[in-house]
């Protein structure tokens, strides 16, 4: 039985890496599609010169009982009710991006990473990437928004050899958060179990890590904004060509439903929560007035779309396919 119980979920947390709190044992003796064409997902589209693609990681699943951590019972379960939100799990999409500028190939973040028994139908960024047409070895430069495991994970298995010539780029603070040697004091109780394994990537890829400042250039074109919050120093990005923007945001609104209709609503998830909802609105705000494209890493696949306002909330209106 999935771990609803919050106080439980964090013992089960600290007995071994957080996402191990994740496995349901009844979705891990279901049948998995496997990495199968069928399974593989990209979409892409043009912004001025540059040329997106959406690339599909898969889906994972987290209690329910993680999020709207400060809102009473009563009112989140009628809420989740309402939204087909099961009492026990919801499930998350995984939709890394790349951006080619025509000169350079740029991933941000990296999934979860083929073979993690708490994600049986995740981590098939690599063959979604290949069935874009796109090799591994042909990544430029990494941007991790943050280092949590469903945003690192691709790099885990081998972080030489994974996208072979690409720097990775990340915030100073949140290279810092990790691989400081204060990091476990910095962190909360669930994160500290995936310490080591984020600090083997760093230390394996050794120079090849750029730490930049918020308000910076990953290059021209693609500026850093920081969003802290949901980790000290979480990083979303604005990409712009010719008169065209896209908001790529990482994980500060991460549901298209509770984020946008009650972005004070808090997560279990968020290193400093209060700041993570101010955050939250911050950006959802600056995507409806200035009416940004907006890339959302856990929305329904593509996750490409526009922020409306609405009433003391937003509503989130998914792109056309075409």
């Amino acid at each position: 039985m999935l771990v609803t119980n919050r106080r439980a979920f964090m013992k089960a947390a600290i007995a071994g890496p957080v996402v191990a709190a994740f496995k349901n044992p009844h979705t891990a003796l279901a049948a998995d599609p496997g990495m199968t064409k069928a399974s593989l997902g990209y979409y892409q589209f043009a912004l001025g010169e540059f040329h997106v693609t959406a690339v599909c990681d898969g889906v994972f699943s987290l209690p329910t009982d993680s999020i709207a951590t400060n809102v009473e019972a009563d009112e989140k379960e009628a809420y989740f009710d309402a939204h087909y939100i099961a009492p026990d799990e919801f499930k998350l999409q995984l939709n890394t991006l790349v951006v080619d500028t025509g000169q350079k190939r740029i991933l941000v973040d990296t999934g979860i990473g083929p073979g993690k028994d708490w994600a049986p139908r995740a981590g098939r960024l690599v063959k979604s990437l290949e069935g874009a047409g796109i090799e591994a070895s042909s990544i430029d430069t990494v941007v991790l928004t943050h280092c949590h495991p469903d945003h690192v994970g691709g790099l885990e298995a081998d972080p030489a050899k994974q996208f072979p010539n690409a720097n990775i780029v990340l915030s100073e603070t949140e290279l810092d958060l990790w691989n400081g040697p204060d990091a476990a004091s910095k962190l909360p109780e669930w994160a500290t179990p995936n310490l080591p394994v984020v600090q083997k990537v760093f230390s394996t890829l050794g120079d090849r890590v750029q730490p930049i400042k918020g308000g910076a250039d990953v290059m021209t074109g693609i500026t850093v904004l920081d969003t802290a919050g949901h980790t000290q120093g979480h990083i979303s990005l604005l990409v712009a060509s010719g008169r065209e923007q896209l908001l790529i945001t990482g994980d500060p609104i991460a549901n298209i439903h509770i984020a946008f209709d009650k972005p004070e609503w808090q997560i279990m998830w968020d290193h400093d929560r209060e700041k993570g909802a101010k955050t939250r609105r911050a950006l959802l705000e600056r995507a409806a007035s200035d009416r940004l494209l907006v890339c959302g890493y856990h929305y329904p696949f593509p996750g490409v779309g526009h922020v409306v306002k609405e009433e003391k909330g937003f509503r989130w209106l998914p792109t056309d396919w075409v």
